[in-house]
């Protein structure tokens, strides 16, 4: 258990949500060393766009590592953390999420997906601990970024399109727009006095990306949603990874994979501490359905698009709203 000394979070309005959630049923477990894992993949992604791998080849202690320095930074006094600048977009945030009035119980640090991956006034905030924090994120991503080009290409074979690398290239590509984000949630001891009612760590939500791979402490919260609106919650694992289906694989598969909304809950005793790395286009890739995915007699789901276009879009929006809805072809009947 992660517990970080006196976490501050100031002026924080209270979200709260009453909606009625349900037990999950069994959350897709998929070990990738397995031969069947590459349909397992495809099954999940249809049903839930969300499940968990084993065997997946990122090494622990660098896992623990990342995870020590984070709770490192987030242990700083507020005044210190606020001096690694205001994300726009990338640096340290807190409890505003994005530029649309979206707020939550979380503060975060967010970094683009290359070494230099720090806004100007991070580093000197870690003083002397930044080139181990720096070796941490980049160990980190370097391994996670190959497993998730590892689960893409598993996709690929499963779905039986060529090449395999269909998917997994965009995030090869040097250009690739992929993110990494530290998410803390600190524990809310006042929501025990709230009886049913919950507080929100971080809103409901699609990840526009391709494909989002999330590690989190041994602290629950994380939650999707079904098919049929009802919320249900993940049993936490500090061991394995989760994978959220994004918007743009969605796009990709002429919607036969599903991009999952979920959301964070807080914890009123436990602090939360989680890490994703969202695999993303480059810039000027043009997103739309790939032909071999659009059966016989089916049309394309979607009109054209650059990610950049499709960027823009999402950071003009609240996180609730359907960001795909702008890029919906409306059939023929």
């Amino acid at each position: 258990m992660v517990v970080l000394s006196k976490p501050l979070i100031e002026q924080f309005s209270a979200t709260r949500n009453c909606k009625p959630t349900k037990s999950f049923p069994t959350i897709p477990l998929i070990d990738l060393s397995k031969p069947n894992s590459k349909n397992l993949l495809v099954d999940a992604c249809e049903e839930f766009g969300f499940f968990k791998v084993i065997n997946h080849g990122v090494p622990l202690q660098v896992i623990s590592k990342l995870e020590t320095e984070a709770i490192k930074f987030f242990s700083l006094p507020f005044s210190e953390k606020q001096n690694a600048g205001h994300p726009s977009p990338f640096g340290y945030g807190n409890k505003n999420i994005g530029l649309n009035g979206d707020i939550g119980w979380v503060e975060y640090l967010l970094m683009k997906n290359n070494p230099d991956f720090a806004s100007p006034n991070f580093l000197p905030v870690l003083d002397e601990n930044r080139e181990i924090f720096c070796s941490a994120v980049n160990d980190y991503v370097s391994a996670v970024k190959k497993m998730a080009c590892e689960v893409l290409k598993l996709m690929a074979d499963g779905l039986k399109i060529e090449p395999r690398n269909v998917f997994s290239r965009l995030l090869m590509d040097e250009q690739s727009d992929s993110v990494f984000r530290i998410n803390h949630y600190p524990p809310y001891p006042k929501l025990q006095a709230f009886d049913g009612e919950d507080m929100i760590g971080f809103g409901e939500h699609t990840d526009p990306q391709i494909i989002s791979t999330l590690r989190s402490n041994n602290t629950s919260g994380l939650q999707i949603s079904l098919r049929d609106g009802s919320w249900i919650s993940v049993p936490p694992d500090q061991n394995s990874f989760f994978i959220n289906v994004g918007d743009s694989l969605q796009v990709l598969t002429n919607g036969r994979f599903r991009s999952v909304r979920h959301r964070v809950l807080t914890n009123s005793l436990q602090s939360r501490v989680s890490m994703i790395y969202f695999g993303g286009p480059p810039l000027s890739e043009k997103i739309a359905p790939l032909t071999s995915l659009i059966r016989g007699g089916e049309e394309s789901l979607y009109r054209e698009f650059t990610w950049s276009e499709y960027k823009t879009n999402a950071s003009n929006s609240i996180l609730a709203d359907n960001r795909l809805g702008p890029f919906e072809r409306v059939l023929s009947s």
